[in-house]
């Protein structure tokens, strides 16, 4: 299971009365600061040379105490007490706030990037719009903002991960957020997936884990290596009379047999590579990415 933020989403949609649950949740999963720092672990070369950063919806703090450990001049902000005190437990830089408040405060152009990782799928799009234009106000000329949220081309977020939380709202396509961002002023956009997040990394315990293509077809035997040719003399000549007998008596019926196994075998192929397209589209990892840079000559 991945390492969510706390409590991710604003507090005026925040429907629920259980300011803990958040928190008991990830406990519940064994997510620790070590596993969210080794999960995205994947992200941080996205974020290089750039020094000021930002993780919003922090969670226990683990990618802020990455970010940290690399050189990075970073601080987290999430809205669950219980999460940010956690994190400073463990002298981590973060700030207890809604995401979208503290946005709000920043003074323009005083960030280099701001990444957030399961965050979105907690809001409403109309508040996803909003923090992806507040944060190209925060971001300084060339920064950079990173999102991250479950995969919804992915099989293993539907059939486990998504509906595994109580609070997720929407899932967001990373070519969306990738609109919202060029929309919002974002000169380059890209989107992708982290491969550390396929069904056997993520979820143990689902039955996709399992999931591989289907093997190819089998090598064909000739009928010399059903019947090999014998090395002694007498039995070699014994081996011709068996194989003219054959090719007179078996022949025709092992053509008419080729000819209906080479059919089946057509369709067992149009069935494999149907099954493998099938797999390929959907054995995913469930983390998807979207990222805007902000031009560097506005």
């Amino acid at each position: 299971m991945h390492g969510a933020g706390c409590s991710n989403r604003p507090r005026d949609i925040n429907y629920m009365h259980h300011p803990g649950l958040d928190y008991a949740f990830l406990n519940y999963l064994n997510v620790s600061i070590e596993g969210e720092a080794a999960l995205h672990g994947f992200y941080l070369p996205f974020l290089a040379g750039r020094s000021r950063v930002l993780d919003l919806g922090c969670g226990l703090g683990g990618f802020v105490k990455l970010l940290c450990e690399n050189g990075h001049d970073a601080y987290g902000v999430d809205s669950d007490p219980q999460c940010i005190a956690d994190a400073q437990r463990h002298d981590l830089p973060v700030v207890e706030a809604d995401v979208v408040e503290h946005l709000r405060t920043l003074d323009p152009a005083s960030l280099d990037a701001i990444f957030s990782a399961h965050m979105v799928e907690h809001m409403p799009y109309p508040a996803v719009l909003e923090t992806v234009q507040l944060a190209y106000r925060a971001l300084r000329p060339g920064g950079r903002l990173l999102l991250v949220t479950p995969n919804p081309r992915a099989l293993v977020t539907h059939l486990e991960l998504y509906h595994m939380h109580f609070a997720h709202i929407a899932l967001y396509h990373p070519n969306l957020l990738a609109f919202f961002m060029s929309y919002s002023g974002f000169t380059h956009t890209e989107t992708g997936e982290n491969p550390h997040t396929m069904p056997q990394h993520v979820s143990a315990e689902s039955p996709l884990r399992h999931l591989v293509p289907p093997p190819g077809p089998g090598a064909r035997q000739s009928l010399g290596e059903v019947l090999p040719r014998p090395t002694n003399p007498l039995r070699r000549g014994i081996w011709y009379v068996k194989m003219g007998l054959v090719r007179w008596l078996v022949q025709p019926y092992l053509d008419r047999a080729q000819q209906e196994v080479q059919q089946v075998q057509t369709q067992l192929t149009q069935v494999e590579q149907s099954l493998r397209t099938l797999i390929e589209a959907t054995n995913r990892p469930f983390e998807c990415y979207a990222i805007g840079d902000k031009d560097a000559n506005p």
